[in-house]
């Protein structure tokens, strides 16, 4: 009887479990939530230059340096630049270039080169060469990239975004059939990426990257033809030679890419795109973002290349093309608003206003904001306070953001970082955490 009793209150509790998970289910369904997703960011992962040029080629050598220095400077000061300050090593046996140094009073720049790419750039010490500062590895931008490939291909992120600068320049070539940068950045990323699933597809996505414009894209063709050839799937988002801006939405998160125009060395960080205007693109904003509200959004992500808010290096856009206050005005309407830049190649966080900006320029381009010195901004007093060094010193740090998008939940960032010369190398961190 006992043993009938207990079998008779097993079956009563198994019961009762059950139609406690159905009512759940039941609730939830009836709620109209939908399970959260994550997406991955990155960028300025692009390489440094490709060289594949022989000792008996030195011409092309020299030609492709001045084009690098037309990028910081007057011509006629670039082409006096070549003859002083840049040195070329071969190798002895296949006669390859594997070495070019860059001397000038300030010090001296060194790029290794193996099979035509730049592997690594270090700053030797004018007063000690053998002190050396290395700010660019092309395995640990290989690391990002094979990462993010990883993150989508196991599920643990549906897709990948890129704020900008994921190839060199198109001077050698402008799309993917005649480009080695192209061809590279599509071995290395797009080609390992699984197919878009049924629910990306769904929601009108058939791919699982989706780019900002940096200024290297149309550095030597202001009509981004890489961009529109090598993801064809944004032309049905809109995207066209004079329009670099597209958005889309996905499990209820609105997600909208701007283009903040090419680079001028007079002002490197200046919102200047005419493909199209500033003036455009802030109206197109605006109704995207009121459309977003008027539907029930309540995630907003926004994509552009040059940063709103900077400490370092070029520093961040000036007035008055800075759209921080128009991006302000809507945050009260958003459980989350939060922008993603690069630019710059190191990693800034703020949040300002209400809105949460990360600047994420540590794919894998050269670190130059961890050269000594070479962060000499001043800054007014009350400029925002930089939470993600917090005042420490840069060092080498690759990394790409994981973001953790669910419904009613703050959205939770974590960066996973590659420091080659930390005594732990691998590190997540996660950010605004104290907001828990």
């Amino acid at each position: 009887m006992k043993n009938g009793l207990k079998i008779i209150l097993t079956v009563v509790m198994v019961l009762l479990l059950s139609l406690t998970i159905f009512a759940n289910g039941n609730a939830a369904k009836s709620n109209g939530s939908e399970p959260g997703f994550s997406f991955v960011v990155y960028g300025d992962s692009r390489t440094e230059m490709y060289l594949p040029y022989k000792e008996d080629e030195q011409n092309k050598i020299y030609d492709r340096s001045f084009d690098l220095f037309q990028l910081f400077m007057a011509d006629n000061v670039a082409k006096e630049m070549i003859k002083d300050y840049v040195k070329l090593k071969f190798d002895p046996v296949t006669k390859d270039l594997s070495e070019m140094r860059i001397t000038t009073p300030k010090g001296t720049g060194v790029f290794k080169v193996n099979n035509g790419w730049v592997v690594e750039t270090y700053l030797e010490s004018p007063k000690n060469p053998e002190l050396r500062l290395t700010i660019f590895r092309l395995y640990a931008g290989d690391w990002v990239n094979n990462a993010l490939a990883e993150e989508v291909n196991t599920g643990n992120a549906k897709f990948v975004v890129n704020t900008g600068d994921f190839v060199w320049w198109e001077l050698q070539g402008k799309t993917l059939k005649d480009s080695p940068y192209w061809q590279r950045f599509y071995e290395l990323m797009i080609k390992k990426l699984s197919p878009a699933d049924k629910e990306l597809k769904a929601a009108g996505l058939n791919a699982r990257f989706f780019p900002s414009v940096g200024n290297h894209e149309v550095w030597g063709d202001l009509s981004a033809s890489g961009v529109i050839t090598t993801f064809p799937y944004l032309k049905d988002m809109g995207v066209k030679s004079d329009r670099l801006i597209y958005k889309f939405d996905f499990k209820g998160a609105r997600f909208m890419f701007l283009w903040t125009g090419s680079y001028d060395y007079k002002s490197p960080s200046n919102w200047d795109s005419t493909q199209p205007t500033y003036a455009i693109q802030m109206k197109q904003l605006r109704a995207w973002l009121d459309e977003a509200k008027a539907s029930g959004v309540k995630k907003a992500f926004i994509f552009f290349h040059d940063p709103v808010f900077c400490r370092s290096s070029l520093g961040p856009i000036p007035e008055p093309n800075n759209p921080h206050k128009i991006i302000a005005s809507y945050a009260k309407d958003f459980e989350d608003l939060i922008v993603f830049n690069g630019h710059i190649h190191t990693t800034e966080v703020y949040e300002v206003d209400g809105v949460k900006y990360i600047m994420q320029g540590s794919g894998g381009a050269e670190q130059a904001p961890i050269i000594p010195g070479s962060n000499k901004l001043v800054m007014p007093k009350d400029y925002p306070q930089e939470l993600y060094w917090k005042g420490e010193p840069m060092v080498e740090d690759y990394n790409y953001a994981l973001v953790e998008v669910n419904p009613g939940e703050k959205t939770k960032i974590i960066i996973k970082r590659f420091r080659p010369e930390s005594a732990t190398p691998f590190e997540s961190v996660e950010l605004f955490a104290s907001e828990k």
